[in-house]
């Protein structure tokens, strides 16, 4: 039963006590049967919109408290979702700053691995050198030994 329905009964209802104040106590005793009857039923159709219209109250009654309670969670969930953004937003700003130090830390070790590099090809050189040195100064010894021997 939809509320224009309830209110058209309800209006019924309220013509029909009016009528009833109206009519006087000995008016009503001499209804004919038929028109007790009729009384008779609108009165059976009054108690039961009345109990369809406590019904609907009651289940109003539910509803808005289903809808405050459905506003609250939708309150507190943005809450927690405004949080989350806010996380989320400390979070990407955070891992944008670890991967600038993640990429001057790379920087860094390509330099060092170009300086080692650099260095062992330094020390190659140098043992190279003196490789050749040693070999030079076997070779005096040698030619002194072979000189003094010669003697």
């Amino acid at each position: 039963m939809t509320y224009p329905d309830f209110a058209e009964a309800l209006q019924a209802r309220i013509c029909a006590d009016i009528e009833a104040e109206e009519l006087p106590h000995t008016a009503r005793k001499s209804l004919d049967a038929d028109e007790r009857r009729k009384v008779g039923i609108l009165e059976v159709r009054i108690a039961t919109l009345e109990k369809a219209v406590a019904k609907a109250e009651a289940l109003d009654e539910q509803r808005q408290q289903e809808a405050e309670t459905a506003s609250k969670r939708i309150a507190l969930l943005e809450t927690h979702n405004s949080a989350l953004r806010e996380a989320v937003a400390k979070a990407e700003l955070l891992s944008e700053q670890r991967l600038q130090e993640v990429r001057k830390a790379a920087k860094r070790a390509d330099d060092l691995v170009a300086e080692l590099v650099e260095m062992t090809a330094e020390f190659v050189e140098m043992s190279k050198r003196k490789a050749e040195q040693t070999a030079a100064m076997d070779k005096l010894r040698a030619e002194l030994d072979d000189y003094r021997t010669k003697s």
